[in-house]
């Protein structure tokens, strides 16, 4: 059972939503608010699997509130349903589940609940396969990076960034066509890029290691690595967290 929790200040569209949603044998309503502190209450008290959230609360911001929920462990999906589409973005930057615009459609609310599902069940296998609970590792992984290019703000799939390097005080994530401007800090990157994908490997890079072709050993112990795709590409694995990679790849 996937138990879900509606806020939003509007009655009708709590009421609307929970319409949809009861359609499903497997959704379980198990609360709603229309204010977000009482909200925030009620879900660390309730603990439900996921949160649909209006953004624009009469008394409160429903991103600050959706912020503030994913800094829990083990915290909820959070889908946003909403009538402004220009907060996508910032949808993304807290890694949202999805996000619905007003006025909904059944068609619509089926495709969010297959996300749901599957990002659960996805939440369950690794479980399983790690044999401890990771919820919060996978629940606050980025799978989209919002960055910057000509101008505008763009996300990307992180699955094709190659490696993320600080140079001149700028953090570049590069990618087989271009190196693109991003505002995280390689520390929050670090923290929420999936630990068994990007690896930092000097103070200055963080490398996807789905990309490493050739590990070399270079000068004081150390390696360096090649990369698929790029040619002429200076990664060096510092003494810091050599331990740590030696571990990883076994070697």
């Amino acid at each position: 059972m996937i138990r879900i929790f509606i806020v939003d200040d509007e009655k009708y569209i709590r009421n609307e939503i929970r319409y949809f949603l009861e359609k499903y044998s497997d959704i379980e309503i198990c609360g709603e608010s229309g204010d977000g502190d009482e909200a925030l209450e009620n879900i660390e008290k309730l603990k439900p699997d996921c949160v649909f959230m209006d953004i624009n609360l009469q008394n409160n911001s429903g991103m600050l509130i959706a912020r503030k929920i994913s800094e829990n462990k083990n915290h909820p999906l959070i889908v946003f349903a909403t009538a402004y589409d220009h907060y996508a973005v910032q949808g993304f930057e807290v890694n949202a589940a999805d996000y619905i615009l007003k006025p909904f459609s059944e068609d619509r609310i089926k495709l969010t609940i297959d996300r749901i599902r599957e990002k659960i069940n996805n939440k369950n296998i690794n479980k399983e396969e790690k044999g401890h609970n990771i919820e919060n590792e996978s629940g606050t992984s980025l799978e989209k990076l919002c960055i910057q290019k000509n101008n505008k703000l763009v996300l990307i799939d992180v699955n094709k960034i190659i490696f993320i390097k600080s140079e001149k005080n700028v953090i570049l994530a590069h990618t087989l066509d271009s190196a693109y401007e991003c505002s995280h800090s390689l520390k929050e990157l670090e923290s929420r890029l999936r630990e068994d994908k990007f690896m930092r490997i000097h103070k200055s890079t963080i490398i996807n290691v789905d990309y490493i072709e050739e590990i070399i050993p270079w000068f004081n112990y150390t390696y360096k690595i090649e990369v698929k795709g790029l040619k002429d590409c200076d990664l060096q694995v510092s003494r810091n967290y050599l331990k740590k990679f030696k571990n990883f790849f076994g070697i």
